[in-house]
């Protein structure tokens, strides 16, 4: 590591990117550097190139090749992690460089589990962009649950559609289950463990005015978890007018969680109500804890890492297999299944 900072190189320089550029500027972790980007588009690395003192790149390869990196970022479109310009992972991989990268982190399973082989055989810090995971008060909100009868919950992610191009295609973004709403399916599993069934529904035809698209407007996936729980999460990309939902409703034996989105979290119970705002940048925590376990070589720091995020792809990929194949029964984790 040059004067004791981590080296990283960014490949994708657009939306999301800009989200963790936030947390390096202005020396905000003083044990890194961000000293390479990379971006297809020229205007885009070169400005964040400028933001840095970094040296701009179009071809991530050569981005690999000409730089000593010690991470790697990869922030690009669903689609791109494979195919003609894909394989980044696994080629920062053979450079020994520690990875994170943002969600969904493939639409291709197989690719992401040879992307999770790779960096457990060398023992490369891994991390994923769940930054939902790191809200303060997520250990009060398990630990509530964890000590409940729950018997089911609601969740959702209903809103607009976003404007980038490649969202719209269920080719290029995997829907909304798998680019945004994989997001809910994150906090449920954190939240419940693993999913063991799943069965979904997705209907079209509400959107009809946007052109080149062809993904759900909305669905409904049922999922039932190894521990007994049951819940449905939602999605929706068709409000216009307001009254979205994102979150998570919770109902146990002994009380009601409600959980809105990177806002707060409230326990309702028989005789008080526990009432939590979010009160920290969960984003920074989120790269803080990347560089800190690239430090310390300890990979326990990071709470999301790649393995989670090749979990929740598996659920939110079977979802869309059930929804394309009117509701079947999807399984997973079926070692985790007593009576299998």
């Amino acid at each position: 590591m040059a004067d004791n900072k981590v080296r990283i190189g960014f490949i994708g320089c657009g939306g999301i990117a800009n989200f963790h550029f936030g947390h390096y500027d202005n020396n905000k972790i003083p044990e890194a550097q961000i000293t390479a980007v990379c971006d297809l588009i020229d205007e885009r690395a070169q400005k964040a190139a400028t933001r840095f003192g970094a040296t701009p790149y179009k071809c991530w390869k050569e981005m690999l090749d000409k730089e000593q990196l010690d991470a790697v970022y990869v922030c690009v479109e669903p689609c791109a992690h494979t195919g003609e310009f894909g394989g980044m992972e696994l080629a920062a991989i053979d450079k020994g460089c520690h990875l994170f990268v943002e969600k969904p982190v493939a639409l291709d399973l197989a690719y992401a589990k040879k992307v999770l082989d790779g960096l457990t055989a060398k023992k490369l810090i891994h991390g994923a962009g769940f930054q939902d995971r790191y809200i303060d008060f997520i250990p009060t909100m398990k630990g509530w649950l964890d000590h409940s009868k729950v018997g089911f919950f609601n969740a959702y992610w209903v809103g607009g559609m976003p404007g980038v191009w490649w969202w719209r295609r269920r080719d290029t973004s995997g829907g909304q289950a798998v680019e945004q709403t994989i997001h809910t399916f994150d906090m449920c599993r954190n939240m419940f463990g693993e999913v063991v069934e799943v069965s979904a529904f997705g209907r079209r035809g509400i959107i009809d005015d946007v052109d080149n698209y062809d993904t759900e407007d909305a669905s409904a996936v049922n999922l039932k978890f190894a521990n007994g729980v049951i819940g449905t999460v939602y999605s929706g990309c068709f409000v216009r007018g307001g009254g979205g939902k994102n979150g998570m409703d919770v109902y146990t034996m002994n009380g009601k969680l409600v959980y809105n989105e990177r806002t707060d979290l409230t326990i309702t119970e028989p005789h008080r109500t526990i009432t939590c705002k979010v009160g920290n940048d969960f984003g920074q925590d989120e790269d803080n804890a990347f560089i800190d376990a690239i430090l310390e070589n300890d990979q326990s720091i990071i709470i999301s890492d790649y393995y989670q995020a090749y979990k929740n792809l598996e659920l939110t990929l079977a979802a869309n297999e059930s929804m394309d194949n009117h509701g079947k029964t999807i399984y997973l984790n079926q070692d985790l299944v007593a009576d299998k």
